[in-house]
Protein backbone atom coordinates (compact mmCIF):
# COMPACT_ATOMS: atom_id res chain seq x y z
CA UNK A 1 0.00 0.00 0.00
CA UNK A 2 1.27 3.44 -0.89
CA UNK A 3 2.13 5.65 2.03
CA UNK A 4 0.07 8.33 0.32
CA UNK A 5 -3.09 6.38 1.08
CA UNK A 6 -2.21 4.51 4.29
CA UNK A 7 -5.03 4.56 6.85
CA UNK A 8 -4.19 6.83 9.75
CA UNK A 9 -3.96 5.96 13.42
CA UNK A 10 -3.73 2.20 13.00
CA UNK A 11 -0.13 1.67 12.01
CA UNK A 12 1.15 0.79 15.48
CA UNK A 13 -1.50 -1.79 16.35
CA UNK A 14 -0.36 -5.43 16.58
CA UNK A 15 -0.56 -7.17 13.21
CA UNK A 16 -2.68 -10.29 12.73
CA UNK A 17 -0.81 -13.00 10.84
CA UNK A 18 -2.77 -14.65 8.05
CA UNK A 19 -1.36 -18.00 9.17
CA UNK A 20 -3.35 -17.77 12.38
CA UNK A 21 -6.62 -17.57 10.49
CA UNK A 22 -6.13 -21.08 9.06
CA UNK A 23 -9.40 -22.70 7.94
CA UNK A 24 -12.93 -22.44 9.25
CA UNK A 25 -12.84 -25.81 11.04
CA UNK A 26 -13.57 -26.95 14.62
CA UNK A 27 -9.86 -26.87 15.39
CA UNK A 28 -9.60 -23.37 14.06
CA UNK A 29 -11.98 -22.20 16.78
CA UNK A 30 -9.44 -23.10 19.47
CA UNK A 31 -6.04 -21.56 20.06
CA UNK A 32 -3.19 -23.74 18.85
CA UNK A 33 -0.31 -24.67 21.14
CA UNK A 34 1.82 -21.93 19.63
CA UNK A 35 -0.95 -19.40 20.05
CA UNK A 36 -1.89 -20.13 23.66
CA UNK A 37 1.03 -18.15 24.99
CA UNK A 38 -0.03 -15.15 22.91
CA UNK A 39 -3.81 -15.49 23.04
CA UNK A 40 -4.00 -13.06 25.94
CA UNK A 41 -2.01 -10.48 24.00
CA UNK A 42 -3.78 -11.08 20.74
CA UNK A 43 -7.13 -10.18 22.29
CA UNK A 44 -6.52 -7.97 25.29
CA UNK A 45 -3.46 -6.09 24.10
CA UNK A 46 -5.22 -4.93 20.95
CA UNK A 47 -8.30 -3.80 22.85
CA UNK A 48 -6.42 -2.13 25.70
CA UNK A 49 -4.11 -0.43 23.21
CA UNK A 50 -7.03 0.78 21.15
CA UNK A 51 -8.95 1.99 24.17
CA UNK A 52 -5.97 3.88 25.54
CA UNK A 53 -5.35 5.44 22.13
CA UNK A 54 -8.99 6.47 21.84
CA UNK A 55 -9.30 7.46 25.51
CA UNK A 56 -12.43 5.34 25.85
CA UNK A 57 -13.86 5.09 29.34
CA UNK A 58 -14.78 1.60 30.53
CA UNK A 59 -18.28 1.52 32.07
CA UNK A 60 -18.08 1.16 35.90
CA UNK A 61 -20.10 -2.05 35.77
CA UNK A 62 -17.34 -3.67 33.73
CA UNK A 63 -14.38 -2.55 35.84
CA UNK A 64 -14.40 -5.74 37.92
CA UNK A 65 -13.90 -7.81 34.78
CA UNK A 66 -10.88 -5.81 33.70
CA UNK A 67 -9.31 -5.83 37.14
CA UNK A 68 -10.00 -9.47 37.99
CA UNK A 69 -9.59 -11.09 34.59
CA UNK A 70 -6.99 -9.01 32.76
CA UNK A 71 -4.70 -7.80 35.47
CA UNK A 72 -4.85 -10.70 37.95
CA UNK A 73 -3.32 -13.35 35.76
CA UNK A 74 -6.28 -14.74 33.83
CA UNK A 75 -6.64 -14.40 30.08
CA UNK A 76 -9.98 -13.77 28.42
CA UNK A 77 -10.15 -17.22 26.83
CA UNK A 78 -10.37 -18.61 30.39
CA UNK A 79 -13.56 -16.68 31.15
CA UNK A 80 -17.03 -17.88 30.30
CA UNK A 81 -18.41 -17.32 26.84
CA UNK A 82 -21.14 -15.03 28.17
CA UNK A 83 -18.63 -12.91 30.06
CA UNK A 84 -16.46 -12.51 26.98
CA UNK A 85 -19.46 -11.58 24.87
CA UNK A 86 -20.67 -9.05 27.44
CA UNK A 87 -17.21 -7.50 27.67
CA UNK A 88 -16.80 -7.33 23.90
CA UNK A 89 -20.24 -5.74 23.46
CA UNK A 90 -19.51 -3.23 26.22
CA UNK A 91 -16.19 -2.26 24.65
CA UNK A 92 -17.72 -1.93 21.19
CA UNK A 93 -20.58 0.17 22.59
CA UNK A 94 -18.11 2.45 24.37
CA UNK A 95 -16.04 2.74 21.20
CA UNK A 96 -19.06 3.65 19.08
CA UNK A 97 -20.19 6.23 21.64
CA UNK A 98 -16.69 7.71 21.67
CA UNK A 99 -16.67 8.02 17.89
CA UNK A 100 -20.07 9.71 17.78
CA UNK A 101 -19.35 12.03 20.72
CA UNK A 102 -16.17 13.34 19.13
CA UNK A 103 -17.58 14.15 15.68
CA UNK A 104 -18.32 17.76 14.71
CA UNK A 105 -21.92 18.82 14.17
CA UNK A 106 -21.14 20.61 10.92
CA UNK A 107 -18.51 20.03 8.25
CA UNK A 108 -17.65 22.53 5.55
CA UNK A 109 -17.04 20.93 2.16
CA UNK A 110 -14.51 22.61 -0.12
CA UNK A 111 -15.31 21.51 -3.67
CA UNK A 112 -12.14 21.27 -5.78
CA UNK A 113 -13.54 19.55 -8.87
CA UNK A 114 -13.54 22.50 -11.30
CA UNK A 115 -9.82 23.10 -10.69
CA UNK A 116 -8.07 20.09 -9.16
CA UNK A 117 -10.53 17.66 -10.70
CA UNK A 118 -10.38 18.90 -14.29
CA UNK A 119 -6.80 20.17 -14.59
CA UNK A 120 -5.42 16.82 -15.79
CA UNK A 121 -8.16 15.99 -18.31
CA UNK A 122 -6.59 15.38 -21.72
CA UNK A 123 -9.53 16.73 -23.73
CA UNK A 124 -10.23 20.43 -23.31
CA UNK A 125 -13.34 21.20 -21.29
CA UNK A 126 -14.94 24.43 -22.59
CA UNK A 127 -15.22 27.36 -20.21
CA UNK A 128 -19.00 27.29 -20.64
CA UNK A 129 -19.12 23.72 -19.30
CA UNK A 130 -16.93 24.63 -16.33
CA UNK A 131 -19.12 27.62 -15.55
CA UNK A 132 -22.29 25.52 -15.74
CA UNK A 133 -20.70 22.88 -13.51
CA UNK A 134 -19.85 25.52 -10.92
CA UNK A 135 -23.41 26.87 -11.01
CA UNK A 136 -24.78 23.37 -10.44
CA UNK A 137 -22.39 22.80 -7.54
CA UNK A 138 -23.44 26.08 -5.96
CA UNK A 139 -27.11 25.13 -6.46
CA UNK A 140 -26.48 21.99 -4.39
CA UNK A 141 -25.57 24.16 -1.41
CA UNK A 142 -21.77 24.14 -1.57
CA UNK A 143 -20.42 27.39 -0.14
CA UNK A 144 -16.78 27.02 -1.25
CA UNK A 145 -15.85 25.98 -4.80
CA UNK A 146 -12.27 26.16 -6.01
CA UNK A 147 -12.90 27.63 -9.44
CA UNK A 148 -9.65 27.58 -11.42
CA UNK A 149 -5.93 28.33 -11.38
CA UNK A 150 -3.97 31.24 -12.79
CA UNK A 151 -1.02 29.15 -13.86
CA UNK A 152 0.91 29.23 -17.12
CA UNK A 153 -1.10 27.58 -19.96
CA UNK A 154 2.17 25.92 -20.93
CA UNK A 155 2.06 23.84 -17.75
CA UNK A 156 -1.71 23.37 -17.42
CA UNK A 157 -3.44 23.94 -20.78
CA UNK A 158 -6.80 22.87 -19.35
CA UNK A 159 -6.93 26.01 -17.20
CA UNK A 160 -5.94 28.52 -19.86
CA UNK A 161 -9.49 29.89 -19.65
CA UNK A 162 -9.17 30.92 -15.99
CA UNK A 163 -10.15 34.53 -16.66
CA UNK A 164 -13.27 33.52 -18.62
CA UNK A 165 -14.37 31.07 -15.92
CA UNK A 166 -13.98 33.65 -13.17
CA UNK A 167 -15.90 36.22 -15.19
CA UNK A 168 -18.70 33.71 -15.71
CA UNK A 169 -19.31 33.30 -11.98
CA UNK A 170 -18.60 36.84 -10.80
CA UNK A 171 -22.23 37.59 -9.95
CA UNK A 172 -22.81 34.49 -7.79
CA UNK A 173 -23.48 35.75 -4.23
CA UNK A 174 -22.49 34.30 -0.86
CA UNK A 175 -20.05 31.70 -2.23
CA UNK A 176 -16.27 31.61 -1.93
CA UNK A 177 -14.38 30.92 -5.16
CA UNK A 178 -10.67 30.49 -4.31
CA UNK A 179 -8.30 30.30 -7.27
CA UNK A 180 -4.81 28.80 -7.23
CA UNK A 181 -1.96 31.27 -7.77
CA UNK A 182 1.53 29.70 -7.98
CA UNK A 183 3.42 32.99 -7.93
CA UNK A 184 3.08 36.77 -7.85
CA UNK A 185 2.43 36.94 -11.59
CA UNK A 186 -0.44 34.50 -11.23
CA UNK A 187 -1.81 36.48 -8.29
CA UNK A 188 -1.77 39.71 -10.27
CA UNK A 189 -3.65 38.01 -13.12
CA UNK A 190 -6.20 36.64 -10.67
CA UNK A 191 -6.63 40.05 -9.05
CA UNK A 192 -7.19 41.67 -12.45
CA UNK A 193 -9.83 39.03 -13.24
CA UNK A 194 -11.73 39.86 -10.06
CA UNK A 195 -10.64 37.08 -7.70
CA UNK A 196 -11.70 37.58 -4.08
CA UNK A 197 -9.75 34.64 -2.64
CA UNK A 198 -6.55 32.88 -3.71
CA UNK A 199 -4.70 29.72 -2.74
CA UNK A 200 -1.01 28.83 -2.66
CA UNK A 201 0.37 25.32 -2.97
CA UNK A 202 3.46 24.10 -1.09
CA UNK A 203 4.87 20.63 -0.47
CA UNK A 204 6.38 18.84 2.51
CA UNK A 205 8.61 16.88 0.11
CA UNK A 206 11.67 18.43 -1.50
CA UNK A 207 11.51 16.03 -4.45
CA UNK A 208 7.83 16.69 -5.11
CA UNK A 209 8.34 20.44 -4.75
CA UNK A 210 11.07 20.37 -7.38
CA UNK A 211 9.07 18.25 -9.82
CA UNK A 212 5.74 20.01 -9.30
CA UNK A 213 6.80 23.60 -8.55
CA UNK A 214 10.29 23.64 -10.09
CA UNK A 215 11.80 24.96 -6.87
CA UNK A 216 12.80 23.90 -3.37
CA UNK A 217 10.45 24.14 -0.41
CA UNK A 218 12.18 27.25 0.93
CA UNK A 219 12.13 28.87 -2.52
CA UNK A 220 8.40 28.20 -2.82
CA UNK A 221 7.76 29.76 0.57
CA UNK A 222 9.66 32.88 -0.48
CA UNK A 223 7.39 33.12 -3.54
CA UNK A 224 4.29 32.74 -1.43
CA UNK A 225 5.33 35.41 1.04
CA UNK A 226 5.22 37.88 -1.85
CA UNK A 227 1.80 36.58 -2.88
CA UNK A 228 0.41 36.72 0.66
CA UNK A 229 1.81 40.20 1.25
CA UNK A 230 0.13 41.50 -1.90
CA UNK A 231 -3.09 39.68 -1.09
CA UNK A 232 -3.26 41.27 2.35
CA UNK A 233 -2.82 44.73 0.83
CA UNK A 234 -5.86 44.12 -1.36
CA UNK A 235 -7.96 42.46 1.32
CA UNK A 236 -7.80 39.11 -0.46
CA UNK A 237 -8.26 35.95 1.59
CA UNK A 238 -5.52 33.27 1.23
CA UNK A 239 -5.86 29.50 1.51
CA UNK A 240 -2.75 27.31 1.81
CA UNK A 241 -2.16 23.76 0.58
CA UNK A 242 0.50 21.32 1.79
CA UNK A 243 1.00 18.21 -0.32
CA UNK A 244 2.74 14.92 0.53
CA UNK A 245 2.08 15.24 4.25
CA UNK A 246 2.25 11.49 4.87
CA UNK A 247 4.16 10.16 1.89
CA UNK A 248 5.82 11.20 -1.35
CA UNK A 249 5.84 9.15 -4.57
CA UNK A 250 9.59 9.80 -4.78
CA UNK A 251 10.86 10.01 -1.19
CA UNK A 252 8.40 7.68 0.52
CA UNK A 253 7.43 8.48 4.12
CA UNK A 254 7.56 12.16 5.09
CA UNK A 255 8.56 13.06 8.64
CA UNK A 256 5.91 15.01 10.57
CA UNK A 257 8.39 17.76 11.40
CA UNK A 258 8.61 18.68 7.70
CA UNK A 259 4.84 18.99 7.49
CA UNK A 260 4.73 21.05 10.67
CA UNK A 261 7.38 23.39 9.29
CA UNK A 262 5.57 24.09 6.01
CA UNK A 263 2.12 24.35 7.59
CA UNK A 264 3.36 26.76 10.25
CA UNK A 265 5.16 28.89 7.67
CA UNK A 266 1.96 29.21 5.62
CA UNK A 267 -0.09 29.97 8.71
CA UNK A 268 2.38 32.57 10.00
CA UNK A 269 2.38 34.24 6.57
CA UNK A 270 -1.33 34.82 6.88
CA UNK A 271 -3.09 31.86 5.25
CA UNK A 272 -6.52 31.67 6.87
CA UNK A 273 -6.90 27.96 6.16
CA UNK A 274 -4.33 25.17 5.64
CA UNK A 275 -5.38 22.12 3.64
CA UNK A 276 -3.31 18.99 4.31
CA UNK A 277 -2.93 16.14 1.84
CA UNK A 278 -3.38 13.74 4.77
CA UNK A 279 -4.23 14.21 8.45
CA UNK A 280 -1.32 14.74 10.83
CA UNK A 281 -0.77 16.71 14.02
CA UNK A 282 1.04 19.96 13.29
CA UNK A 283 1.60 23.19 15.17
CA UNK A 284 -1.35 24.92 13.59
CA UNK A 285 -4.75 25.58 15.24
CA UNK A 286 -7.05 22.69 14.36
CA UNK A 287 -9.86 25.03 13.33
CA UNK A 288 -7.55 26.37 10.60
CA UNK A 289 -6.85 22.93 9.12
CA UNK A 290 -8.60 21.13 6.28
CA UNK A 291 -7.91 17.68 4.81
CA UNK A 292 -7.51 16.74 1.17
CA UNK A 293 -7.52 13.07 0.16
CA UNK A 294 -7.13 11.11 -3.03
CA UNK A 295 -8.84 7.73 -3.08
CA UNK A 296 -6.33 5.56 -4.94
CA UNK A 297 -6.57 2.71 -2.43
CA UNK A 298 -10.10 3.39 -1.19
CA UNK A 299 -8.86 4.82 2.12
CA UNK A 300 -10.15 8.38 1.81
CA UNK A 301 -13.41 8.04 3.74
CA UNK A 302 -11.68 6.14 6.55
CA UNK A 303 -9.04 8.86 6.78
CA UNK A 304 -11.71 11.56 6.77
CA UNK A 305 -13.49 9.85 9.67
CA UNK A 306 -10.25 9.80 11.68
CA UNK A 307 -9.73 13.46 10.77
CA UNK A 308 -13.17 14.36 12.11
CA UNK A 309 -12.36 12.61 15.38
CA UNK A 310 -9.21 14.72 15.64
CA UNK A 311 -11.25 17.91 15.40
CA UNK A 312 -11.05 18.69 11.68
CA UNK A 313 -14.27 20.09 10.24
CA UNK A 314 -13.19 21.20 6.76
CA UNK A 315 -12.90 18.59 4.01
CA UNK A 316 -11.74 19.02 0.40
CA UNK A 317 -13.40 16.80 -2.18
CA UNK A 318 -14.11 16.61 -5.89
CA UNK A 319 -17.47 16.04 -7.53
CA UNK A 320 -17.68 12.62 -9.21
CA UNK A 321 -14.21 11.80 -7.87
CA UNK A 322 -12.51 13.87 -10.56
CA UNK A 323 -8.78 14.46 -10.39
CA UNK A 324 -5.34 12.97 -10.22
CA UNK A 325 -1.78 14.19 -10.22
CA UNK A 326 0.70 14.05 -13.12
CA UNK A 327 3.60 13.99 -10.65
CA UNK A 328 2.29 11.08 -8.54
CA UNK A 329 2.25 8.02 -10.75
CA UNK A 330 -0.76 5.80 -10.15
CA UNK A 331 -2.67 8.34 -8.06
CA UNK A 332 -6.33 8.42 -9.02
CA UNK A 333 -8.95 11.04 -8.37
CA UNK A 334 -9.86 12.96 -5.26
CA UNK A 335 -12.44 11.50 -2.93
CA UNK A 336 -15.89 12.03 -4.45
CA UNK A 337 -17.87 14.84 -2.87
CA UNK A 338 -21.04 12.76 -3.17
CA UNK A 339 -19.46 9.97 -1.10
CA UNK A 340 -18.25 12.40 1.56
CA UNK A 341 -21.65 14.07 1.87
CA UNK A 342 -23.43 10.70 2.00
CA UNK A 343 -21.15 9.52 4.83
CA UNK A 344 -21.45 12.77 6.78
CA UNK A 345 -25.23 12.80 6.53
CA UNK A 346 -25.29 9.17 7.64
CA UNK A 347 -23.32 10.19 10.73
CA UNK A 348 -25.80 12.95 11.47
CA UNK A 349 -23.38 15.72 10.48
CA UNK A 350 -24.78 18.77 8.69
CA UNK A 351 -23.23 20.05 5.45
CA UNK A 352 -26.00 22.24 3.97
CA UNK A 353 -25.54 20.27 0.75
CA UNK A 354 -28.43 18.71 -1.18
CA UNK A 355 -27.14 15.27 -2.20
CA UNK A 356 -29.55 14.89 -5.13
CA UNK A 357 -28.53 18.21 -6.66
CA UNK A 358 -24.89 17.36 -6.04
CA UNK A 359 -25.31 14.06 -7.90
CA UNK A 360 -26.93 15.97 -10.77
CA UNK A 361 -23.81 18.14 -11.00
CA UNK A 362 -21.66 15.01 -11.02
CA UNK A 363 -23.79 13.43 -13.74
CA UNK A 364 -23.48 16.60 -15.80
CA UNK A 365 -19.68 16.67 -15.88
CA UNK A 366 -19.36 12.89 -16.16
CA UNK A 367 -21.62 12.89 -19.22
CA UNK A 368 -19.54 15.64 -20.80
CA UNK A 369 -16.34 13.68 -20.16
CA UNK A 370 -17.93 10.52 -21.54
CA UNK A 371 -17.48 8.35 -18.46
CA UNK A 372 -19.33 6.93 -15.51
CA UNK A 373 -19.39 8.85 -12.25
CA UNK A 374 -16.49 8.09 -9.95
CA UNK A 375 -18.82 8.29 -6.97
CA UNK A 376 -19.84 4.98 -5.43
CA UNK A 377 -22.81 6.69 -3.81
CA UNK A 378 -24.10 7.98 -7.14
CA UNK A 379 -23.62 4.60 -8.79
CA UNK A 380 -25.52 2.81 -6.03
CA UNK A 381 -28.37 5.30 -5.69
CA UNK A 382 -28.90 5.58 -9.45
CA UNK A 383 -29.31 1.81 -9.64
CA UNK A 384 -31.96 1.95 -6.92
CA UNK A 385 -33.96 4.63 -8.74
CA UNK A 386 -33.82 3.20 -12.27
Amino acid sequence: MSSLEEPLGLGDLPKLSINRLERFSPNACRASADDRSTSKRSFTAVLIHGICKANILIPPAMEWIWSSELFHGRSLHQTTSNTRNELTCSIMSAAIQHVLWELPRFVKIVEVGPRDGLQNEKSTVPASVKIELIHKLVASGLSVVEATSFVSPKWVPQLADAKDVLQGIRHVPDVRFPVLTPNLRGFEAALAAGAKEVAVFASASESFSKSNLNCTIKESLVRYRDVVTSAKKHGIRIRGYVSCVVGCPVEGTIHPSKVAYVAKELYDMGCSEISLGDTIGVGTPVDKLAVHFHDTYGQALANILVSLQLGINIVDSSVSGLGGCPYAKGATGNVATEDVVYMLHGLGIETNVDLNKLMDAGDYISKHLGRQSGSKTTTALRKLTT
